[in-house]
């Protein structure tokens, strides 16, 4: 808007905002009486207007002379403290510039009721972030309205800054619905980027109506990880669950892993893990046995040849590195390769590079190596059966997988899971085991750890008549039977050697390779006469 400077001003006395008619000597010419209330000065007229405002430090005056336009800022700092609305307009006299008019109002109010809302903000998130369990704040629809740190951290979705806007459903895979009643806290499973997981939820409704909330934590009794349909980590033994942090910790990182252990204990299932939980998870997960491929077969098995490699190999084929590109190989019982393939292992760990069969092209390689085994790794590198130098640089990262003996606390939680796994697969009714069951096979010392156990339930839910699994259809030897078996071996064996000697017990003692004495005891112990 153009104003005049010989305007009559007085039309602005009654207007609730203040006006300054300001001359081109920055000399106040006009002032109304909301001006001089608002700005706490009566003598106002004639005074040079520098010192009003906040804005006078980088007064628009001469922007506002030069361009022809107004301009407008909503907070300027007054007088006495006061926030205002403040705007510049040029005045003309004949077409020329003569001043310039400033009108504002007093957002004091305002001001202070934006500063208490962020200082309630401040004071929300710091009391939300200081809560050990996860909150989530939803809407009638459960969305995600709000939610402190934790959350991102307990569902396991730390790479992302905000949870905002997506629905409950997303985060733990169940609707609102679906959720414990209103104040009722209860263990429910949740399925997050982590796997399945047992929680403790409370849903609290919103004093307003307009929405509830969330409160959860991961009960640690369980560690519950899944991995697709049929691949389940379940413990809750202390040295299995600290094997389950350091996973958690390192998986993130490209450094290479060995897991140690009996056979049967789930290395291929913690590799799988490692792998799901990295930066790869997207990639391919590739497996090689080295106990199972023959040392011929081996080399062109991992990285490949090209045609005319050898009699046979009429086209050119990838290897299980190739085949990895992006992801993860797994080299499964890798005390079991060859001297020969570890020196090209070695290259292909130390430079992350590698030569198919028969070709001379040197080929990168884009993956991370995990690598299991069941035999003492270290006690094979004094022997010479196995490259110190590639012991070291696979074992980064060192996991050990106590067998199932040693944490029998795992048993029953193994138990119940194969059963249901087995139940719903065969479609049985079988919803657990007798007492007299359960004892029996916690008795049992599982020399094929959790593989013997996964084998013996599966068993067990096929041949059981009723929905209870008894000891009759446990198919497992005990201690006991095992100690029976033994010794009728042996008597076979002794009675053997005696019907080749004719009786002679003295030749019978050094064809076994006992003293005489130890072959009466056992004679005597065996009811052998």
């Amino acid at each position: 808007m153009l104003y005049n400077l010989f305007m009559d001003f007085s039309l602005f006395e009654d207007f609730f905002d203040g006006v300054l008619v300001i001359n081109r000597d920055f000399k106040i010419v006009y002032a109304n009486s909301s001006a001089k209330r608002l700005l706490q000065k009566e003598d106002l007229e004639g005074q040079n207007c520098k010192g009003l405002f906040s804005i006078c430090s980088n007064c628009p005056h001469f922007y506002v002379k030069e361009e022809g336009e107004g301009v407008q800022v909503y907070d300027v700092e007054a007088l006495r403290s006061k926030h205002v609305c403040w705007s510049m307009s040029p005045l003309y006299e004949d077409n020329e510039f003569s001043g310039v008019i400033e009108i504002f109002k007093d957002v004091s109010n305002v001001v202070h009721c934006i500063i208490e809302a962020e200082r309630q903000r401040t004071y929300k998130e710091t009391i939300l972030n200081s809560i050990v369990e996860a909150i989530l704040v939803l809407d009638l629809e459960g969305n995600v309205l709000e939610h402190n740190h934790i959350a991102r951290k307990m569902l396991c979705r730390e790479e992302e800054k905000e949870l905002t806007g997506k629905n409950i459903k997303e985060l733990i895979k169940l609707s609102l619905e679906e959720l414990p009643p209103e104040g009722e806290r209860a263990d429910i499973y949740i399925e997050t980027p982590c796997g399945k997981q047992k929680a403790s939820l409370l849903v609290s409704p919103m004093a307003s109506g307009l929405g509830y909330v969330v409160s959860l934590y991961v009960v640690n009794q369980i560690s519950l990880c899944e991995l697709g349909d049929e691949e389940t980590i379940i413990t809750k033994s202390p040295a299995f669950k600290k094997v389950l942090d350091t996973i958690r910790s390192v998986a993130e990182y490209d450094v290479n892993v060995l897991i140690e252990g009996e056979t049967g204990t789930g290395k291929s299932l913690l590799a799988k893990y490692i792998h799901y939980l990295s930066a790869r998870r997207n990639g391919p997960f590739v497996k090689v046995n080295c106990a199972a491929i023959p040392e011929t077969l081996l080399e062109a098995e991992l990285f490949g040849y090209v045609r005319g490699a050898f009699t046979g190999a009429v086209k050119d084929k990838p290897g299980k590195v190739e085949l990895a590109e992006g992801g993860t190989l797994f080299l499964d019982e890798i005390g079991d390769m060859p001297l020969s393939i570890q020196a090209k292992i070695l290259h292909l760990v130390q430079e992350k590079e590698f030569e198919r069969l028969g070709d001379t092209r040197v080929r990168k390689a884009n993956i991370r190596i995990i690598a299991s085994t069941n035999r003492n790794l270290r006690e094979m590198t004094k022997n010479g059966q196995f490259r110190e130098d590639l012991y070291y640089r696979i074992g980064v990262v060192r996991l050990y997988l106590p067998p199932l003996r040693e944490r029998k606390e795992d048993v029953p939680s193994l138990v119940s899971y194969f059963v249901d796994k087995y139940s719903k697969k065969y479609s049985k009714k079988t919803r657990g085991m007798s007492s007299e069951a359960i004892k029996l096979i916690l008795s049992y010392s599982f020399p094929g750890n959790v593989r013997e156990l996964e084998n013996i339930i599966e068993r067990a839910v096929i041949t059981c008549m009723g929905s209870l699994i008894k000891p009759e259809d446990l198919q497992i030897e005990t201690d006991a039977d095992q100690q029976h078996q033994n010794q009728e071996e042996e008597k076979e064996r002794i009675l053997k050697v005696l019907e080749q000697t004719g009786g002679n017990k003295s030749l019978a003692a050094r064809m076994l390779g006992v003293h005489r004495t130890t072959l009466w005891r056992k004679l005597k112990e065996l009811g052998i006469k």
